[in-house]
């Protein structure tokens, strides 16, 4: 007999897998779970899945996929129906708050519609405020047996260290971009090459983010478009031809962030460089086309001041600096 299969449908998180492999098929999972990720990296379907195979009818059989993804409750905990599972959000607030966690509490004890279990799914839990952290801690303490709380965050440090203490962080796999690139390509044969690595590249790791920027990411991957470029003109030393393109950059003064993104994109290109030089992963360019044939022959200490200066630059804009003033630097002193 072999290896069961645990959680089909999510990639990579081995660690994952193996933690609930047997917990899920005891039926011994915790009453509380941390997963923390950046957006995309899988956290919603990770807890759908735990949640899924804790009422798994075919749980306790070792010949069947956990979960099975065929019985009712499978289907109604992965098509996204069951009542019992319950979305915690903050909506378009920027904190989470105590009154999203009142709710939580005002519901606790209202046993479960359809199975053994009922679970809540905390959205943004880093952004909770401390009073609302507080809040949820007695039901984190000692809450109703047949409860479960996904909390999902992007950094589990921002978490108080009571809430961490009483539920496991789990964090999802974040993949290299040559990975994000192969496994864009088997989802989309024919989509353009040059989308799919820019994509698999600004992703940060997460296959959900490439996978919404390969579709609709059209302004995130003008940017990438925008930087390669940039780089091109720095390390040619052709400052006029630098400062023309800076200043003629569709993007308004307001577009700070946009900006810095730019120059954050800018400074992996060349870092890349030296990576390669050095035998190291790639950022920002495809692993398996390496990087431009222009930059082979770029030494590492003009690397490295470029970098100095895409770096001060960024700065800059972030201090209010005037954008326009801050290219015309740049350009200048590159």
């Amino acid at each position: 007999m072999g290896e069961r299969i645990v959680f089909p449908s999510l990639c990579g998180n081995d660690r994952l897998r193996r933690l609930f492999a047997s917990d899920a098929q005891d039926g011994k999972t915790a009453h509380a779970y941390v997963l923390e990720g950046p957006p995309g990296s899988g956290r919603h379907l990770a807890a759908r899945l735990i949640a899924a195979a804790t009422l798994c009818e075919h749980r306790a059989d070792p010949d069947s996929p956990l979960p099975c993804g065929t019985c009712l409750s499978c289907r109604k905990i992965l098509g996204g129906s069951s009542v019992d599972v319950l979305t915690v959000s903050r909506g378009e607030r920027a904190t989470l708050g105590v009154g999203e966690i009142r709710t939580v509490k005002e519901t606790l004890y209202v046993t479960p519609n359809d199975g053994e279990r009922k679970f809540y799914l905390i959205e943004d839990a880093h952004l909770m405020t401390v009073q609302a952290q507080n809040a949820l801690l007695l039901s984190l303490e000692e809450p109703p047996p047949y409860v479960l709380f996904f909390l999902l965050c992007e950094d589990a440090s921002l978490l108080l260290e009571t809430i961490r203490s009483r539920a496991p962080v789990l964090r999802m796999e974040r993949f290299r971009p040559a990975f994000i690139e192969e496994w864009l390509e088997k989802k989309y044969p024919d989509a353009d090459r040059e989308r799919l690595v820019t994509a698999a590249h600004l992703a940060n790791g997460a296959l959900g983010t490439a996978d919404s920027l390969c579709r609709d990411g059209g302004d995130t991957l003008e940017d990438y478009r925008m930087a390669s470029e940039l780089v091109r003109l720095l390390l040619a030393g052709r400052r006029s031809e630098t400062a023309a393109y800076l200043i003629a950059l569709p993007l308004q003064p307001k577009d700070r962030m946009r900006m810095r993104q730019i120059l954050t994109l800018a400074r992996w290109a060349i870092r890349d460089i030296i990576a390669e030089k050095r035998g190291g992963t790639l950022l920002f360019y495809s692993e398996r086309d390496g990087i431009p044939p222009y930059a082979k022959k770029i030494s590492v200490r003009r690397c490295a001041d470029l970098i100095a200066k895409l770096a001060r630059a960024e700065e800059d804009i972030a201090a209010n600096v005037t954008p326009s003033l801050v290219m015309t630097a740049l350009a200048a002193n590159a």
